[in-house]
């Protein structure tokens, strides 16, 4: 088995999506948005691309969320927050969601073997179930405004340190490595690196520093959403 880690939103290829578990991962904020929402009581997670597609999906039983280069849609319920969607706390509905990286990347990956979404707040359940199901695995890190984001770099690292102590004769690509020193070497102050990121800093400058705090902590839930007939649903590992 090999990991292979993508490091943008443009960059995924047909071979590192047939026959491999595609995990996304966009720590700042999607990944974690939708992690945070499947914990707390959503039914399930509907990605969309567009804002109209948003709109055209509005119901009672909806919640809207999303944002476009950090700024909360007009007329939308929630940003891509996971403290907005933390505290919402709307058990029983669907959250409909769009973002200018993380949804585009779920829907560039969607004929994978498997299509699971991660972050740090589920990092080890994450890449735990994806070894389970004996494929190669790619890491598709959405990064920011078409180049890398290193928070989504270092998720894929923490990723890569969990799937070597569950399998200890993985083939990791270079990329892979590098990522994964990075994470060994933040590993004690991601909290802190993650403000000096590109979108850290963005986010701070948008008064988003509360979601940087939460979406630094490592593995507070241990569901892993997987994507099935274009809903993001909730997998409970135990």
């Amino acid at each position: 088995m090999r990991i292979e880690v993508v490091p943008t939103v443009e960059e995924i290829r047909f071979d590192q999506i047939s026959n491999h578990v595609v995990i996304v991962i966009d720590v700042l904020r999607a990944s974690s948005t939708i992690v945070t929402a499947l914990g707390n009581g959503f039914v399930c997670v509907v990605p969309v691309e567009t804002i109209g597609q948003a709109n055209s999906l509005r119901a009672a039983d909806c919640i809207l969320a999303g944002e476009r280069h950090c700024r909360k849609i007009p007329d939308f319920d929630c940003n891509n927050s996971p403290t907005e969607i933390s505290a919402a706390k709307n058990p029983g509905k669907r959250l409909i969601l769009t973002t200018t990286n993380g949804t585009r990347a779920i829907q560039k990956a969607e004929r994978a073997s498997a299509l699971l979404v991660g972050c740090f707040l589920n990092a080890t359940a994450c890449i735990r179930h994806a070894l389970t199901y004996h494929l190669d695995v790619t890491l598709y890190c959405a990064g920011t405004r078409s180049e890398f984001a290193l928070e989504d770099g270092l998720a894929a690292g923490l990723m890569i340190v969990q799937a070597q102590k569950a399998l200890a004769h993985l083939q990791i690509c270079d990329l892979g490595e590098a990522l994964k020193a990075s994470y060994l070497y933040y590993a004690d102050k991601l909290g802190e690196q993650m403000l000096q990121t590109t979108t850290g800093k963005r986010l701070v400058s948008h008064h988003f520093a509360d979601d940087l705090r939460f979406c630094a902590q490592v593995d507070r839930y241990t569901l892993v959403p997987y994507v099935k007939d274009k809903r993001i649903l909730p997998h409970l590992v135990s």
